[in-house]
């Protein structure tokens, strides 16, 4: 069987080592974060914990941008069964930087096969999307173009959503109104927010409290729970230095749901900038 490569970009909070199969290639590209004047790689060397302390600390919070084509191009140039999966395009010029790449490389080398596939999410989404498509890969009953539109429906299934805990790094950059998050903090509301099934955030709901908020977030898998979801689906959490919360959600969709397949993985430098401290993401 012929070698796969997979690669994603660093709002999958997967890393270089966690894909360990024979049959895979498997490529992080890292974006780049600003703040105060600093330029950080969010690469596999990259400590998180002390860039979320300044990010908390900052006035004017940090920033991100997005890898250049090159970087993609680069790794696709000397591999082959080419699978990227980018951060939505509609949040980030990720994807735009990949299918260029992709299409240079293609007048390099007619043949090749590469396909590129604009997640419409992001984080836990990601990593979701990326232990799906080594399941496919690992499989063996697929072709590479079967592999693709497999892909492609489950990214149309998979569904994310976020509860944060500070929502300063937002209003930094225009996600929300200050008289907003000021009117959600006096009142301790918390809100689930997630992806559109399009690429952009919507609201999904709010609770007073954090885990008022876990419960509701647990609710959702948990309506399709033996409907389009079975006990061995693979679930997904994100958390930026919060275990304890991380542990209380998957507790209650193993406990109150049956879900088995529950992987729960801290954030990379891109999924800290915006989840913030203690943010929770969760993909099903």
């Amino acid at each position: 069987m012929a070698k796969y490569t997979i690669i994603i970009d660093s709002c999958c909070n997967l890393f270089s080592k966690d894909l360990n199969s024979s049959k895979i290639d498997f490529h992080v590209v890292p974006l780049t974060m600003m703040m105060g004047g600093e330029e950080f790689v969010d690469d596999d060397n990259f400590n998180t914990a002390p860039f979320v302390e300044k990010m908390t600390a900052s006035k004017t919070g940090a920033k991100s941008a997005c890898p250049s084509p090159e970087a993609f191009a680069e790794i696709m140039r000397t591999r082959d069964n080419i699978i990227v999966i980018t951060l939505s395009s509609k949040l980030s010029g990720t994807h735009a930087s990949a299918m260029t790449a992709a299409e240079e490389i293609k007048k390099e080398f007619p043949n090749k096969k590469i396909f590129v596939l604009d997640s419409l999410t992001a984080a836990a989404g990601m990593d979701l999307l990326v232990l799906k498509l080594r399941d496919l890969i690992e499989s063996g009953e697929y072709n590479f173009d079967q592999i693709t539109v497999k892909i492609t429906e489950i990214r149309s299934a998979t569904r994310t959503r976020f509860l944060l805990q500070d929502l300063g790094n937002l209003v930094r950059n225009g996600r929300l109104s200050k008289m907003t998050v000021r009117i959600l903090n006096t009142v301790k509301i918390k809100l689930i927010c997630g992806e559109d099934g399009k690429g952009e955030i919507k609201q999904y709901g709010m609770s007073i409290g954090t885990r008022r908020g876990l419960v509701a977030m647990a609710e959702m898998p948990g309506e399709e729970a033996g409907k389009s979801l079975t006990p061995d689906d693979q679930i997904v959490i994100n958390h930026t230095f919060n275990e304890t919360d991380a542990s209380f959600l998957k507790n209650l969709l193993e406990s109150k749901f049956g879900f088995k397949n529950i992987k729960v993985l801290i954030t990379r430098g891109i999924t800290s900038l915006y989840a913030a401290d203690k943010g929770i993401v969760l993909a099903y």
